[in-house]
């Protein structure tokens, strides 16, 4: 790496820590201003409102950190191009791509740790936030890991339905196990009570009702093991996770559940092909910026924040409304999520082709 390279991705690098720093704390004081009648109303402590917060910087760092990288980018290129540097390196035989070549590898790292944060991080932050702000700050019931009316799917894709669940002594009672084949229901077992033993479910009171053809058999039994039933506890006690929260393997597989349900998972389908191309926006943003700080005109900081504001608006609004329409079944999946990153990436082969270069 050339001397100029080291400087160039020192500064950029110092830049986007700096601007993270700087909006990430912006975010953090303007919701602490938002929310600090439910906190003080609720009797939230300092642990409440920290861990409330931590959970919530994963979903602010993953929301402002393209903007972080196109801001870094114009402040760093923009100084190059202001004190007259990139002309130079220019006149030397450089290219412009050449020069910012750093810049362009580092925002394809950043574009690895976006996927891997929202693949591996984000979900479970949004979860934890979700349950301090619901649970301990307004004291609501806990709706995150349900203990009463739970609905699960098993390995075995039967369906498990139990009116209660005490997770300390593992008990489940009101329990149903419906197993189909197809749309068709084939058995259910009811239970007044169900409860782990030595790695096995025990039921009591039990119903089995079998359904062949317009055939039915019903069986009663006070006591049975049920060796069949692959879930375990903790089955009945994981988080219920919001679709908007799902990662990508997640989705697949309730887009798997949604399938054999009979539903249609077109939203589930957006959403796996929204994560993936959301991150690519670090690298297209770190395109452009290239190209507009690289203009002759001076990239002040009020022109820069001005830029960033611009470009980062449209993008967010051109990916969310392809998202809408990919929702609603106008668009296909994969338009719905590419079509903001085809546009932008057209855009800056446009401004590539008119820049110097």
């Amino acid at each position: 790496m050339t001397i100029v390279h080291r400087y160039l991705l020192g500064a950029f690098l110092r830049n986007l820590v700096y601007t993270m720093l700087g909006a990430l704390l912006l975010f953090t004081v303007m919701d602490l201003l938002d929310h600090m009648g439910s906190f003080v109303d609720n009797s939230a402590t300092l642990s409440m409102v920290g861990r409330y917060y931590l959970y919530k910087g994963a979903w602010i760092i993953d929301t402002i950190l393209p903007i972080a990288v196109l801001m870094a980018v114009l402040f760093t290129i923009g100084t190059m191009a202001r004190y007259l540097e990139l002309t130079a390196l220019m006149a030397a035989g450089w290219s412009l791509m050449q020069i910012a070549r750093p810049v362009i590898l580092a925002s394809v790292l950043v574009t690895l740790f976006s996927l891997a944060w929202h693949e591996y991080v984000l979900p479970q932050a949004n979860i934890n936030q979700r349950k301090v702000w619901e649970v301990e700050i307004h004291k609501r019931t806990n709706t995150i890991n349900p203990t009463e009316n739970i609905a699960v799917r098993g390995a075995d894709d039967r369906m498990y339905y139990a009116r209660k669940f005490d997770p300390n002594t593992n008990l489940l009672q009101g329990l149903r196990v419906v197993t189909r084949e197809g749309p068709r229901v084939t058995q259910i077992i009811a239970a007044d009570r169900a409860e782990w033993v030595e790695g096995k479910w025990v039921l009591t009171g039990v119903t089995r009702r079998r359904f062949a053809g317009e055939g039915e058999a019903v069986d009663h039994f006070d006591k049975m093991t049920a060796t069949d039933m692959t879930i375990d506890p903790k089955g009945f006690y994981r988080d219920r996770i919001r679709q908007q929260d799902m990662n990508i393997r997640q989705l697949r597989d309730h887009i798997r559940m949604v399938r054999q349900s009979g539903g249609n998972p077109v939203a589930s389908m957006v959403d796996i092909q929204f994560n993936l191309a959301f991150p690519l926006v670090n690298i297209i943003v770190t395109l452009m910026g290239i190209i507009l700080a690289s203009s002759p005109r001076k990239t002040t900081v009020a022109s820069g924040f001005g830029l960033t504001l611009l470009v980062s608006f449209g993008y967010y609004m051109f990916m969310n409304f392809g998202k809408s329409l990919g929702h609603t079944g106008t668009i296909p999946p994969v338009a719905a999520a590419w079509s903001g990153n085809v546009f932008f990436l057209l855009l800056f082969l446009v401004l590539y082709v008119r820049a110097r270069r």
